[in-house]
């Protein structure tokens, strides 16, 4: 920052001479007008909250998979949508509750820098940004959606936010001057499921016809398959047991990530259940596939026989890893079905969302009270 002489006027509008204003405090005018975007954000969540209320209830619910029974997805989930609901979901008069906190601000009560920065949320978007550079408090990283470059600006310094390149990130981000921040917070998503994400990013994007209004109204749908994706184990399986997958990837042919998502769900849990020594990935890899022509993949149907030849292997060798998995798939944990439910629920993201029962809303209800809210949004900068 230029050095500003004391007794020029004070380059953050307020009228009154440099010494006398932003000149006499040890914190310089970019970590005030920080502060008071911040503040303005955590008033923004708190007027929605009590002011739109029912509006916001309502909207909200109408994205609530009823299936979903993990309440650190539920409470992340709400919280997310609750914020993509305030930024974009108009009313009859064809107003959002960003416009009518905007209408609510006095403008003598704000820095002009501070309040040109509240009127440029109107340009807020909904993306994914893959880290490719962290500096201090800054991130850099590419839009995953319209493979922009982003200058991203973490405003509070307090947080360790532990992001490593080639991780993304996803959240409501907002102009920042000539930066870019996320809106209270954002969602990161583990590194290892980075390139998994990137792919439903960029099939969806392509399924909007790359036009950002289709975009912005599938975000919840989409945030909500990242979400259950993030929420698959990613403990890291042996070589040879991953070996496994890559030849399931190379043989299959499954176009549709969400199904390679599905085995792997299923995969991680046989390993860690069975721990099965492996001398030929190849059998373990068609019986996957034969599981998931028979769940996920009816329309491609194959004999064993059919399956036995693609993969070089015995009939009699596929039919008995068969055999061992299916069964050891009775013995598991019920999460497997939880998971594999949340992620199959996700991904029907043009299939109609089930309300949730008045019990279920009436508790959330009762949390939306702004330490509540803000422990939603230091949950989710830890690591899952």
């Amino acid at each position: 920052m230029n050095k500003v002489a004391r007794n020029v006027l004070c380059p953050c509008g307020s009228g009154k001479k440099y010494k006398h204003c932003c000149g006499n405090n040890v914190i310089s005018i970019h970590k005030l007008v920080d502060q008071e975007v911040e503040q303005h954000m955590h008033d923004f969540i708190r007027y929605a909250a009590f002011e739109h209320e029912s509006f916001l209830y309502q909207h909200t619910k109408s994205y609530i998979n009823q299936k979903e029974r993990d309440e650190d997805v539920l409470m992340i989930f709400r919280f997310f949508i609750s914020v993509w609901v305030m930024f974009f979901k108009k009313d009859m008069r064809g107003m959002t509750i960003l416009d009518y906190y905007l209408s609510t601000i006095r403008k003598h009560h704000v820095r002009p820098s501070v309040l040109s920065i509240l009127a440029s949320w109107k340009e807020a978007f909904p993306s994914f940004v893959q880290i490719d550079h962290m500096d201090g408090s800054f991130a850099f990283g590419t839009d995953l959606v319209i493979g922009e470059t982003k200058q991203i600006k973490l405003l509070d310094e307090h947080i360790d936010y532990d992001l490593e390149v080639g991780q993304v990130i996803t959240g409501i981000f907002v102009p920042h001057g000539q930066y870019n921040t996320c809106f209270s917070t954002f969602f990161p998503i583990p590194i290892v499921l980075s390139n998994a994400v990137r792919h439903v990013v960029q099939e969806h994007w392509e399924q909007c016809n790359n036009d950002r209004q289709q975009w912005i109204e599938q975000y919840p749908y989409i945030f909500q398959q990242s979400l259950s994706i993030s929420f698959i184990d990613t403990e890291e399986l042996s070589p040879k047991h991953q070996e496994v997958l890559t030849i399931l990837e190379q043989k299959a042919n499954i176009g549709d990530r969400s199904v390679l998502d599905t085995a792997r769900i299923i995969w991680r849990q046989y390993c860690r259940a069975k721990n099965p020594n492996i001398r030929k990935p190849e059998v373990y890899a068609a019986a996957l596939h034969y599981l998931l022509i028979e769940t996920v993949l009816e329309e491609e149907w194959m004999s064993q026989k059919q399956l036995a030849e693609m993969y070089g292997i015995s009939v009699s060798t596929l039919s008995k890893r068969m055999d061992d998995l299916y069964i050891a798939l009775e013995d598991l944990d019920v999460l497997l079905e939880e998971q594999i439910d949340a992620l199959a629920e996700a991904l029907g993201g043009d299939d109609e969302w089930d309300e949730w029962s008045d019990d279920d809303w009436d508790e959330w209800g009762d949390d939306w009270d702004d330490e509540d809210i803000f422990e939603v949004c230091e949950d989710c900068d830890e690591e899952e």
